[in-house]
């Protein structure tokens, strides 16, 4: 393989945008985002794989990105995915389905954010206890219960060095910090800075989930083994029959706030 290949196929996707801004273009038309990603330490290698393209349209993404490179040089393009493509309709696993149906919930309060925030005034008792109410799910259902799963099972069972892993860890520390300064803004009453974390939360969450749910989760079913799909969905129901009351309680919750804020 051509060195200078070699070199670009093994950089940071942001950076390749950075330098090129019309690779991004190239990246749209196969419908991989990689430019609103919070850390883009994704190598254009692992980029191309993990969206399992197939052959033709691997080739074809490769070598416009090659040509925004060197305009003036023709490569002989490698094959990076695997040479059976395996059909992305094909149905989800039982373990990552029941991280998928977890995400439903998530973006139900997700889609609830934008309109409390167009009202919250943290000088009322009842909008001190809506933030409260909203960083207790996140904290207890959308963190312990769900992104636990992710961190302490569904990753530790991967072996790579796909960065796209490092990103949804990034994503889930941010998280917190914008859930911390949502609790520093009740103490103080800082209805602007409740406001803004509750924003920054939605968007990283509604960007975070797209990932997962369309790339990396399909990723990680086309490369399971049997025997380990078998234990993560026997760990993960582990944890859910150790805390049975939790989806109740939260559906409850999303239910209350949904019929507070969907009338208006």
């Amino acid at each position: 393989m051509d060195s200078r290949i070699d070199k670009y196929l093994n950089t940071n996707i942001k950076d390749l945008i950075t330098e090129f801004n019309s690779i991004q273009t190239e990246l749209d038309k196969f419908e991989i985002g990689c430019a609103p990603c919070n850390l883009g330490t994704c190598k254009l290698k692992d980029v191309v794989e993990i969206h399992n393209l197939n052959e033709v349209d691997e080739k074809k993404l490769i070598t416009n990105i090659f040509k925004i490179i060197f305009p003036t040089e023709t490569f002989d393009i490698p094959r990076i995915g695997k040479d059976k493509v395996i059909s992305k309709s094909v149905s989800i696993s039982p373990p990552i389905k029941l991280l998928v149906d977890e995400h439903v919930l998530i973006k139900r309060v997700l889609a609830l954010i934008p309109r409390i925030t167009e009202t919250l005034d943290l000088k009322l008792k009842e909008h001190k206890q809506l933030v409260i109410d909203i960083t207790d799910f996140i904290r207890n259902y959308a963190d312990k219960y769900h992104h636990s799963k992710e961190e302490d099972i569904l990753f530790v069972g991967f072996h790579t060095t796909f960065d796209i892993i490092e990103v949804m860890i990034g994503d889930h520390i941010l998280s917190r910090k914008y859930v911390s300064e949502m609790l520093k803004a009740v103490d103080t009453e800082n209805t602007e800075l409740a406001k803004e974390n509750l924003l920054n939360y939605c968007n990283l969450l509604t960007e975070h989930i797209q990932k997962e749910d369309n790339i990396l989760y399909p990723w990680m079913d086309r490369n399971m083994e049997t025997k380990q799909v078998g234990f993560m969905y026997s760990e993960f129901l582990k944890i859910n029959n150790e805390r049975p009351e939790i989806q109740s309680k939260y559906e409850n919750l999303t239910s209350k706030l949904e019929s507070l804020y969907l009338q208006k």
